[in-house]
């Protein structure tokens, strides 16, 4: 009868590695040097991809690293100015004595 037949359990054929981290970064090392080393092709390729990319990067945050210290130094000066404005003119100080009613 069919209609009361059940399937087996697939298997779980978990086959443990070993990884050491070290070792990984060694033979990254060996293989973005150039040397033989026991990564595949495809590894290699993303070795070579990941430097590329990441020197791109590099300079694209030193060229916002300058526009942003530029960008604090503009609002630096703004506040400092905003601030003597405020408390260090005749014309603030009227305006607040008569606002208050001194």
């Amino acid at each position: 009868m069919a209609f009361f037949y059940r399937h087996k359990p697939k298997k779980f054929n978990y086959q443990p590695r070993y990884y050491d981290p070290e070792m990984q970064a060694w033979e990254e090392k060996k293989a973005a040097a150039g040397l033989d080393s026991k990564l595949s092709h495809e590894e290699q390729l993303r070795i070579k991809m990941r430097k590329s990319w990441g020197a791109a990067k590099d300079e694209e945050s030193k060229e916002e690293q300058r526009a942003q210290l530029i960008r604090r130094i503009v609002l630096g000066v703004f506040v400092l100015f905003l601030f003597y404005f405020i408390f260090c003119t005749p014309l603030m100080q009227n305006v607040i004595g008569g606002l208050f009613g001194k």
